[in-house]
């Protein structure tokens, strides 16, 4: 349990030497999607196992995706746009964004990355690589509600000095885990949770573009 305890807690740690320690963004970038991408390959050439991306899967389940992802941008962007003023640190967001370096031209690099590879990388992380470790060993709903919590719990550093309540923020996406990991067990397949995640991801985008900046 211990190894699986790594796994799980690599990700923020990977997020607070990052963002807390170093207060760069491209490093936490090289950091957290380096453990999401190079920490399952090197685990399961060990296992001598194949970790593959897609499930054979039902026609509908891109149906799913795709509404929930919707839902989830448009709640998104209402709670940013009525909400601003209270929830949104916008003094401490601008402080942020300096310290992390969140600047310049690769701002628009850094927004389609988030948008179409980081949906993949974490999915597949989260979804896909831990979700098939534990689920032989402590059963779908357990396995959902703890890959959703270690999911939630980077999201808590990032938001700290975004938000003036971040448990909020961090509770919304730890409901959004959980959703992608019942995707994960109804459909055998993280790719309806994949295009949900992406959608969800661009409603974050586009409060970043056209209500915060």
């Amino acid at each position: 349990m211990v190894k699986q305890l790594i796994l799980l807690i690599g990700p923020t740690i990977m997020i607070i030497l990052g963002l807390v320690l170093i207060k760069n963004i491209a490093i936490t970038f090289l950091l957290f999607y380096g453990w999401l991408l190079v920490v399952p390959i090197l685990v399961s050439y060990r296992r001598k196992t194949r970790t593959r991306l897609i499930f054979p899967q039902p026609k509908y389940s891109m149906t799913v995706g795709i509404i929930s992802g919707i839902i989830c941008l448009i709640a998104i962007y209402s709670f940013a746009y009525l909400l601003q003023s209270i929830a949104i640190d916008q003094e401490g967001l601008e402080v942020a964004l300096v310290q992390w370096d969140f600047t310049g031209a690769k701002v628009i690099f850094l927004v389609l990355f988030l948008i179409f590879i980081n949906p993949i990388l974490e999915e597949f992380y989260w979804r896909r690589f831990m979700y098939d470790r534990l689920l032989h060993r402590l059963g779908s709903k357990l396995t959902i509600i703890i890959t959703a919590f270690f999911y939630a719990l980077y999201h808590f550093v990032v938001v700290m000095p975004i938000f003036h309540i971040p448990v909020f923020a961090t509770l919304m996406v730890f409901l959004a885990g959980i959703m992608w990991g019942i995707f994960r067990s109804r459909f055998h397949t993280i790719v309806p949770s994949i295009v949900s995640h992406s959608i969800a991801d661009l409603g974050i985008m586009l409060v970043y573009l056209f209500i915060i900046i």
